[in-house]
């Protein structure tokens, strides 16, 4: 009878990783949204969509550990890894800090230059690269603030929780279909590389992950006059779903006179009667342009939940 051997095994990715918290003393602060990934499987299969090489600029967010960045940083030609909190800043500036490829910085992503700092570097490459398991507590705003620099990227491969993805991939009327889904389908095309379990992380999310890709347009989807009047409708359409069109639109302050917009809504062929969330991108466009064109809008007003949480 042969007793089984553990002692030569390798430890496990996750068993590496809680002894890096406890030797630099840190724990996950679940108000950072930090759950580390600690499966090779899908650190692999995430190298492999990203398809670095050595002509690339690279920018993480929120590299954690590391365990991502060192596979990034032995493909790129260059790294630039984000990292807000300082102790796992540290983390990474001792295993990494010497690598000739990669620049860390310790500071928030929501507050970064990205059009300085890669406007300065992209000249000595194409486009950056954006791969990163994003924190879910900013995952949102930060695609919000990263889609409009098609100039600067050419993608960005983002793990997010699977309800953001939802949002993210939804058709007209489907679950998940809202404001975020046109905001970023005005600038990118957007799809699902993989499903990930949350046994992929540590600690263990309440929720599993989706691995997507958002490649960003070299100019907007649709062209409309106003931008700003067109994600002022969609948001108006949004913020009370389940209103008819015609009666979101009045509630928001869009318009003022019932006739008027009606008229128009007939004018850019959509029943008053349907549901915001029953639009394409195309039918919104219309309708903006259709509303700039008759110079009937009333002026902008503070909706409920403006601003990034109203594509939440």
């Amino acid at each position: 009878m042969h007793e089984t051997s553990h002692s030569n095994r390798p430890p496990s990715l996750g068993y590496e990783t809680r002894a890096l918290l406890r030797q630099y003393h840190l724990l996950p602060k679940r108000g950072l949204g930090q759950s580390f990934l600690v499966s090779p499987a899908v650190r692999d299969l995430i190298l492999r969509a990203a398809d670095v090489g050595p002509q690339d600029l690279v920018v993480e967010i929120g590299p954690g550990t590391g365990v991502l960045t060192e596979g990034l940083a032995e493909q790129a030609g260059r790294l630039i890894a984000i990292e807000r909190d300082p102790g796992l800043h540290r983390l990474l500036a001792e295993r990494l800090g010497d690598h000739p490829k990669v620049s860390l910085i310790c500071g928030d992503a929501l507050e970064f230059d990205f059009v300085d700092v890669c406007g300065k570097m992209c000249p000595a490459y194409t486009r950056a690269k954006l791969v990163s398991n994003l924190p879910y507590s900013v995952a949102t705003p930060l695609i919000l603030q990263l889609i409009p620099l098609q100039r600067y990227f050419s993608f960005l491969l983002v793990m997010v929780q699977r309800e953001v993805a939802q949002r993210l991939l939804a058709s007209p009327g489907e679950e998940g279909y809202s404001a975020l889904t046109l905001r970023c389908r005005y600038e990118a095309d957007v799809s699902a590389v993989a499903q990930v379990p949350r046994t992929a992380f540590y600690p263990r999310p309440a929720v599993d992950s989706t691995l997507v890709r958002l490649d960003l347009l070299p100019g907007p989807r649709v062209t409309v006059h106003s931008p700003d009047l067109l994600f002022r409708i969609v948001r108006a359409a949004f913020g009370q779903r389940r209103k008819m069109l015609r009666n979101a639109l009045l509630n928001a302050g869009i318009m003022t006179e019932p006739a008027d917009l009606e008229r128009i809504l007939a004018d850019a062929g959509i029943d008053s009667r349907r549901r915001g969330e029953t639009l394409n991108l195309d039918e919104f466009a219309r309708l903006a342009d259709r509303l700039y064109a008759m110079c009937v809008i009333s002026p902008p007003q503070a909706l409920p939940g403006e601003g990034d949480v109203a594509y939440s």
